[in-house]
């Protein structure tokens, strides 16, 4: 498993890399409690929902207090269950429109699942963790605020909320977590379409997380200008995800190759037909490897800027790896897996024939369980300090 930091400073010239295999815990706690490789992160239907007990100033949130008047929200497309933002849509013009993954229990299993990978990657639920810890230090005045965009099965929220109890945590995704018990009283959950705008929310935060959400943001750089307004002086903005494309055991970028030609793979296929169909919905998917270059056209909205890109494989096929980074290339596989089943409505949505998609599914499945493939996916971790009070680094 392979790393690289770049660190800059829009009023610099320098930038300073390194590499490393993998990165000292920042929460050695968290990590003693994860789940296990084969078990991990199967959840069970529940009827509570995160109680939030206020309403956010802006008239396009909903905020709910159980599953049950969030399932109103919720539509079933080819035998999975999607966000339903509009009464009127089709399943074609959800899956398009909107966020392509479904917002059920198996999906916020695999989510659940992809947590546990990151935590192991990064050491700890955030990265870099110095500036994220000043920027959370208690104060007097205000209480610190965490926004998490796209928080999905509600996890990263719950887990920050106890690391950090003095800090109101906010989780905002366009369907209800699925919660299996209360989450900590300083935890609230609302459903919105980021799309809509930010700009309520002006001023009120001292972290913007963002994982795995860009590809359902229509324009990602509103998104980021926003990001910066609803950011306190001295903010951070943390953004992380893996762009779909696939690398070979050389860490080149792998095209698209037809069956029957040679270095053929279903897994290659099949991750390039998801691209596909994600690419379809906007330009959201190819947006990740773009952040960086982004925030610094954004100049002077942002103090200091970093990226790091880290290299993960499929699977433990690595000679001489770390146990930690062994459990991780295992997690990215099981993550990879269960990413195929959740693509199926997208993929059937998009005009592939059924029989064409469960032969690539079951291929790819195959070739991945049994690690035919020496393969990477590559991450990107993206952050961004907003200029204002001092933060040591």
């Amino acid at each position: 498993m392979q790393g690289s930091d770049a660190v800059r400073s829009p009023r610099s010239s320098e930038i300073s890399c390194s590499s490393s295999l993998s990165h000292p815990s920042d929460a050695e706690d968290e990590l003693d409690d994860a789940m296990s490789l084969t078990g991990t992160a199967e959840r069970e239907e529940s009827g509570r929902g995160g109680e939030s007990g206020r309403n956010s100033p802006s008239p396009s949130v909903y905020s709910y207090s159980s599953s049950v008047d969030g399932n109103l929200r919720l539509r079933d497309i080819h035998g999975r269950t999607f966000n339903n933002t509009s009464d009127n849509a089709n399943p074609i013009e959800i899956l398009i429109k909107h966020y392509m993954l479904p917002a059920d229990v198996a999906e916020h299993s695999r989510l659940d699942l992809q947590h546990e990978m990151l935590k192991r990657l990064r050491g700890g639920l955030f990265y870099p963790p110095k500036v994220v810890r000043t920027a959370l230090a208690p104060r007097e005045g205000s209480r610190p605020c965490v926004l998490d965009v796209g928080s999905g099965s509600g996890t990263w929220v719950i887990e920050m909320g106890k690391q950090f109890p003095h800090v109101e945590v906010v989780g905002l995704d366009l369907a209800p977590a699925n919660l299996d018990s209360a989450p900590p009283s300083n935890c609230r959950f609302e459903c919105d379409d980021v799309n809509l705008g930010l700009l309520h929310y002006k001023g009120r935060f001292d972290i913007v997380h963002a994982s795995c959400v860009v590809m359902g943001i229509t324009d990602c750089r509103k998104f980021m200008d926003e990001v910066a307004e609803i950011l306190r002086p001295g903010g951070v903005f943390l953004t992380l995800a893996a762009n779909m494309q696939i690398y070979d055991e050389h860490h080149n970028e792998l095209a698209p190759i037809n069956e029957g030609e040679p270095g053929f793979t279903y897994t290659l296929r099949l991750v390039h037909a998801i691209h596909d169909a994600m690419k379809a919905s906007g330009p959201g998917i190819d947006a990740y490897p773009k952040l960086y270059n982004w925030l610094e056209d954004q100049g002077s909205l942002w103090e200091d800027i970093g990226l790091k890109i880290v290299d993960v494989p499929i699977g433990p096929w690595e000679d001489d790896i770390s146990e930690k980074d062994k459990q991780t290339s295992e997690l990215m596989r099981q993550d990879l897996l269960r990413l195929i089943q959740s693509v199926r409505p997208l993929l059937l949505s998009y005009g592939w024939f059924n029989e064409t998609v469960e032969k690539w599914s079951a291929g790819a499945s195959e070739e991945i369980k049994l690690l035919k493939n020496r393969y990477y996916v590559r991450w990107f971790f993206t952050w961004a300090i907003k200029p204002g009070q001092t933060i040591e680094r």
